[in-house]
């Protein structure tokens, strides 16, 4: 009896799985994959946002699914037409409740652990809260 379909065989699962395993962690650890395309003005909150709010974060303009925090889109999505005629003082008043979430921390009873205070701070945190209130609930 002939060993070849074995070693065929063998190769093909070796291959599996190797292969498979590698392109899921590739894919999940891309902070690009997803991301959708944002007005110029936006992408350095955007870059900054995957970088350090990402991980715990899920935001659908950024393309993170994090794990630990609330969900953005849901929590921030705005109320009533995102284009209505109070469109500006809802992301103004989005910006102010994610600026003060990074500033002085959350504590969700919803959600497990603590969000810890001044994660960032200053030019950053702004563009980080001018990102997400721009965006978030707007996919």
């Amino acid at each position: 009896m002939s060993k070849k379909p074995f070693v065929i065989f063998g190769l093909v699962v070796a291959f599996f799985m190797v292969v498979v395993p590698a392109w899921a962690f590739l894919r999940d650890g891309d902070p690009d994959r997803d991301q959708t395309q944002v007005p110029a003005r936006l992408e350095s909150g955007q870059s900054l946002f995957v970088d350090n709010c990402g991980n715990c974060h899920k935001l659908y303009a950024a393309g993170t699914y994090g794990d630990f925090g609330p969900d953005l889109d849901q929590r921030l999505a705005p109320a009533g037409t995102p284009d209505g005629p109070d469109a500006a003082g809802q992301i103004d008043g989005t910006k102010s409740q994610v600026l003060s979430a990074i500033e002085q921390g959350a504590d969700d009873p919803t959600v497990p652990g603590r969000m810890p205070a001044g994660i960032v701070s200053g030019p950053v945190a702004e563009e980080i809260a001018d990102f997400v209130a721009q965006t978030a609930g707007r996919g």
